[in-house]
């Protein structure tokens, strides 16, 4: 697919739209594939797209690190919520200890 004249007519046509896209994915297959014929065969797409428009896949990754960025501080930020939800859910309980009624058969 990659390969294919098509393919790149076609990304040509569309590329401001999904040229981010297309890095992205490139860049985890690169990363995180587990075929070395795929990443070896992605590597080679990169290639040819950066020679294409080596200021687009610029752009692209750089778009594709600060979306990667935030998305680590939100994560972050969802985490200390948590830690201070369950700080408070501890601290609740001890003031507020739960009384259990004992039901014998």
């Amino acid at each position: 697919m990659w390969n294919n004249e098509q393919f790149v007519k076609m990304a040509l046509i569309g590329t401001v739209e999904v040229f981010n896209v297309i890095v992205e994915g490139m860049e985890k297959n690169l990363k995180w594939h587990w075929s070395k014929s795929v990443r070896q065969l992605t590597e080679s797409v990169k290639v040819m797209l950066e020679e294409m428009d080596p200021d687009l896949y610029s752009k692209g990754l750089m778009d594709m690190e600060a979306k990667e960025s935030m998305a680590h501080l939100e994560d972050i930020k969802r985490k200390k919520k948590w830690e201070r939800i369950e700080w408070e859910a501890a601290k609740n309980q001890f003031l507020n200890p739960q009384r259990y009624i004992r039901v014998s058969y």
